[in-house]
């Protein structure tokens, strides 16, 4: 049985996880003081009472699941149906090759955190973006809320901007990044185009021709008004989602500094060029104006990567390049800026591909094991978590979950995973299914 305590996870005896280390929680458990006091510090150890260490989380989501020899986990010794086409690199981290393919990103691996043993046992990209992006198994009777729409309700905005921004758009992952069973306030706002045209612009941003605020402000209190008077017959989610639309919107067009973080002309031509003309690199260079602007979750979203067939082709001409450049640009420009240290980056996608080549010359699903990246926020830099197999197939030692990846995730930015939310039916249901920070991260 479980009571709701100002939203807290508790026991029926009222006892929280967090209350287990203090003296007087476990002192009614029969534990001596020399007990208390290791457990007390071995929970301090592990950041239970840490405070926060990232203001923001930029997740670059590669769709479709990025093929671990392509990248981050080359297997130069296996055969050729299993290492691929391409060759070996070495790094910046000791011992860590990378793919040749990535040359940017070889010469920074000493800035960043390799993981390349995340498993699970979704095979199906529906199944496996649900798992990943919310750390819950997936349900057919519920879909649950996203890491971006936990961050956004918990921690709120700070600042005109919303709290989780989509670029392109919030749809991606099988709109598996959304809220789930939560309010729809908590989507992520979708930027709406891409980033990389001549005409990029951000829908909702600007008012339309001939509109003023002083009209729209009119207009504003009319809805307002309207919505009052229906509300007295019939409180529903959607007018309460509604109205935080309209609040939203109305927040954007009427900051200055909204627009300005949208604006990537004012960027110099060079850093655009760094970065990669390309979906992917503009992206990065937008997420990172928005989190110098505050926003607290901004996932940029790399589609394509569902290599069936051609998977050498498409990785080298179309899918890989943009990537090395994109994170090793935003890596090097958070690092200028001094916002590194609070920007936690999480590059990751549902799963990994088989180590064998099919015999359309592609590779398939694979959750057995897969690439995470992740830097900055509180990671340390310079350290490989995982290691796989001969064949890049097969964990050998560590494996980590997508819920020991959304825990370390929301322990960086201080959002309580032991919350609970009220589901339809009045189901009490936690933040996260499972799962523990990675103790390598704290």
């Amino acid at each position: 049985m479980l009571n709701i305590i100002h939203g807290k996870h508790r026991t029926c005896d009222g006892v929280s996880r967090r209350d287990f280390i203090k003296v007087g929680g476990l002192g009614i458990l029969g534990l001596s003081l020399p007990e208390v006091l290791r457990m007390e510090a071995a929970a301090a150890a592990a950041g239970e009472s840490a405070e926060p260490q990232a203001k923001s989380i930029i997740l670059l989501y590669m769709a479709g699941g990025p093929p671990q020899h392509e990248t981050f986990d080359p297997k130069p010794e296996a055969p050729s149906e299993k290492r691929g086409d391409f060759k070996a690199i070495s790094s910046s981290l000791d011992g860590v090759q990378v793919c040749e393919l990535m040359p940017e990103m070889a010469k920074r691996m000493n800035m960043v955190t390799l993981i390349r043993t995340m498993q699970h046992g979704e095979g199906a990209h529906e199944r496996a973006n649900h798992k990943v992006l919310t750390g819950w198994t997936p349900n057919p009777a519920l879909i649950y809320p996203s890491v971006g729409s936990v961050v956004s309700k918990q921690l709120g905005s700070r600042g005109a901007l919303p709290p989780y921004i989509a670029i392109p758009n919030g749809s991606f992952a099988n709109g598996y990044a959304q809220s789930g069973f939560l309010e729809a306030s908590v989507n992520p706002f979708s930027v709406g185009s891409d980033p990389n045209r001549s005409n990029f612009t951000v829908r909702d941003v600007t008012l339309p021709n001939g509109m003023t605020l002083d009209r729209m402000d009119k207009r504003r209190s009319l809805v307002a008004a309207i919505d009052k008077l229906f509300t007295r017959f019939e409180k529903t989610q959607e007018v309460a989602a509604r109205n935080d639309f309209l609040t939203r919107a109305y927040d954007i067009i009427s900051s200055p500094e909204a627009k300005k973080a949208f604006d990537l002309k004012s960027e110099p031509g060079a850093l655009r060029d760094k970065y990669g003309r390309s979906s992917f690199g503009q992206g990065c260079l937008l997420a990172r104006r928005l989190v110098q602007a505050g926003v607290r979750f901004v996932a940029v979203t790399s589609g394509g990567w569902d290599t069936h067939s051609n998977n050498a082709k498409s990785c080298k001409d179309r899918l890989v390049p943009p990537t090395d450049k994109g994170i090793s640009a935003l890596l090097d420009d958070l690092k200028d800026r001094g916002l590194l240290d609070s920007t936690m980056i999480v590059w990751m996608g549902e799963f990994g591909r088989t180590p064998k080549v099919n015999a359309l010359a592609g590779r398939d699903h694979w959750p057995k094991t897969g690439c995470v990246l992740m830097a900055g926020g509180g990671v340390p830099a310079g350290k490989l978590i995982g290691n796989t197999d001969k064949e890049g197939g097969l964990p050998v030692d560590r494996k980590i979950s997508p819920m020991d990846l959304c825990a370390t995730m929301y322990r960086k930015l201080g959002v309580d995973y032991d919350q609970l939310y009220i589901a339809p039916g009045d189901r009490p249901i936690r933040v996260l299914e499972g799962g523990e920070p990675i103790e390598d991260l704290m």
